[in-house]
């Protein structure tokens, strides 16, 4: 049914009032909720499907069911939940999004076609949906034609038939815990992209340019070193105009370094690091400063939105098969906690930033999964795990203060296992030899034992089973067909299988404290928004005055939700309130 008057609107109120769930979609002139149009708005059920022209009909009669407790069914929700909010200002709530819970299906399995809904709609009924239609309402103007209607009442219907396809494997496969945390954490992600990050543009241009000059001075160190070299080939292909080595290239800089009598396999950090002559650490710089030009220059500003000056990425919300989110258009993660960069990200007038992250996260879950006695005293008597480590490996006192470089060998181990780390990325971690990375993990390994049996356990189930699981039970699928053949398929399994139960409960815990906050900041009533999240790291804007309330109030949420998942030690987070993003 075409609905064209605010009249009719309220006319189907009661039907709607009376459906237990209802499938919601939307169309618009564009992707960009601060640019674009809302044309239509479609809500109903298998059997009856309402289709509202948006630019004649006020959507205030449907405010209450669509921001009330009723389940609303769409594919890719974070899409229609912005839209509404930003032009319609209305606040959807529980919804349940048909394209994360096939990505939490098939997380690592692979997805003929995607995870679209033409994709998925096929996978599970064999209709095929066109979605060329779906280009007709870009910029439209006028009326409506009947394809067009047709096709926005189907997108109603498509995601209520494959949310009956999905749910009995949700069941089959214990994911139904995932996929709840997923569609609650939707509107949480959403609600960061549209609140989006303020910047100081001038100082962000300030450090960039500070940044080429380094690099800059580098390179022309590296010139010197390399003169020689550069006078005696002339021209030759190996390089750039104005005969300048390419030193962000591997075989121009082994084959520049081979004229200084340094024959290396490779130029990789671990590599470079442990050169006696001096051009290592040239080396080194010069990438170290190219880098912050290349990733975070003027072009970094160009993702400034032009209405509301404030940068809005895309978060994924299963970026990686872990579960951890990840971040473009552009990239907020990977900005590091000590780059001055993070300094551009401000709060404004008479606003705070508050960052706060789990502390040691990983190493907690990594205590609670392996039961480890040594992990879960240090823990829970707040000792230095990382100094502990060292002693006991090394056999002799270790702190912060004593024996430091034990210490950061250590700590480089047991932030590593996380990651499924093997002796190789140790020893490029730390820079020492193959060998002595090996006898350090020895030596962990025999300290820890339980360490040992819990992450050797996770990596044969991982190629026994063909799956890891997190503690909420996230699943991360693995292609085991050629396994007994593949040596090095089977290595990569088992790293995988290490390190995504612990990765995934991190991305769990952060993806539930993201909703309780959001629902807890909205029941108070305050001003205070989620501007971004980081792995295991929350940042809220908020008003000055209420800066310590709203730091309390995350600090209790983050440790709520990681203490719902690890049971075995305490769950500690730490927070700074500033004017930036601090941490």
């Amino acid at each position: 049914m075409y609905l064209t008057s605010t009249a009719d609107v309220e006319k189907i109120v009661p039907e709607i009032e009376a459906m237990p769930i209802i499938g919601v979609d939307t169309e618009t002139t564009g992707l960009d909720p601060f640019e674009s149009e809302l044309l239509l708005v479609q809500l109903g059920n298998l059997h009856k499907q309402y289709v509202i022209d948006a630019r004649n009909c006020s959507l205030e009669p449907l405010r209450e069911i669509l921001e009330s407790r009723k389940v609303k069914v769409l594919h890719n929700a974070k899409f229609d939940y912005k839209m509404l909010k930003a032009c319609a200002g209305i606040r959807m709530e529980n919804v349940v999004d048909t394209m994360l819970i096939e990505q939490v299906l098939r997380n690592g399995r692979r997805a003929e076609g995607g995870n679209g809904l033409a994709a998925v709609v096929e996978r599970y009924t064999r209709k095929k949906v066109s979605k060329e239609e779906q280009e007709s309402f870009i910029n439209h103007t006028g009326e409506f034609t009947k394809a067009q209607l047709e096709y926005a009442r189907r997108d109603v219907i498509y995601p209520l038939e494959v949310l009956h396809k999905q749910m009995p494997l949700v069941r089959k496969a214990g994911l139904e815990h995932t996929v709840k945390l997923e569609c609650l954490a939707v509107t949480a992600i959403a609600d960061i992209e549209l609140t989006g990050v303020a910047i100081d543009q001038e100082r962000w241009m300030s450090i960039a340019q500070e940044a080429q000059a380094k690099a800059t001075e580098f390179h022309g160190k590296l010139d010197e070193q390399f003169e020689s070299y550069i006078e005696q080939t002339g021209e030759q292909v190996l390089f750039t105009a104005g005969r300048v080595i390419n030193y962000d290239s591997d075989r121009q800089l082994r084959d520049a370094l081979l004229h200084l009598g340094i024959e290396v396999d490779s130029t990789s950090k671990a590599v470079l690091a442990s050169l006696e002559h001096p051009v290592g650490k040239v080396i080194l710089e010069y990438r170290q400063h190219q880098k912050i030009v290349s990733t975070y220059g003027a072009t970094f500003l160009e993702h400034v939105h032009r209405k509301t000056g404030r940068i809005h990425c895309d978060f994924r919300q299963l970026g990686a098969e872990s579960g951890r989110l990840s971040s473009t258009k552009p990239n907020l993660q990977n900005i590091p906690s000590d780059s001055e960069f993070r300094s551009c990200f401000i709060a404004g007038e008479g606003r705070k930033v508050i960052t706060a992250d789990y502390s040691g996260c990983e190493l907690r879950i990594l205590a609670d999964m392996s039961q480890d006695d040594e992990f879960l005293r240090a823990f829970r008597n707040d000792e230095d795990l990382h100094s502990l480590v060292a002693t006991m490996m090394f056999k002799v006192p270790v702190s912060k203060d004593e024996n430091k470089e034990l210490r950061q060998a250590a700590k480089a181990i047991n932030f590593g296992l996380a990651y499924g780390m093997s002796s190789k990325g140790l020893a490029a971690q730390i820079g020492c030899p193959d060998e002595e990375a090996e006898d350090l993990l020895d030596k962990y390994f025999e300290g820890f034992p339980k360490i040992a049996s819990f992450l050797e356990q996770s990596g044969r189930l991982a190629v026994s089973r063909g799956y890891s699981t997190t503690i909420g039970g996230r699943r991360r699928w693995f292609d085991i067909s050629d396994i007994d053949q593949d040596r090095r398929q089977r290595g990569s399994i088992e790293r995988k299988g290490k390190n995504s139960p612990i990765q995934g409960t991190n991305a769990d815990m952060i993806k539930l404290a993201l909703y309780r906050l959001r629902e807890e900041l909205h029941d108070r009533d305050v001003d205070a928004a989620l501007v971004n999240t980081v792995h295991d790291e929350i940042v809220v804007e908020c008003e000055e005055s209420i800066a310590l309330e709203v730091q309390e109030l995350i600090e209790k949420v983050m440790r709520a939700a990681g203490e719902y998942y690890v049971k075995s030690v305490p769950v500690d987070v730490e927070s700074a309130i500033a004017d930036c993003w601090s941490k």
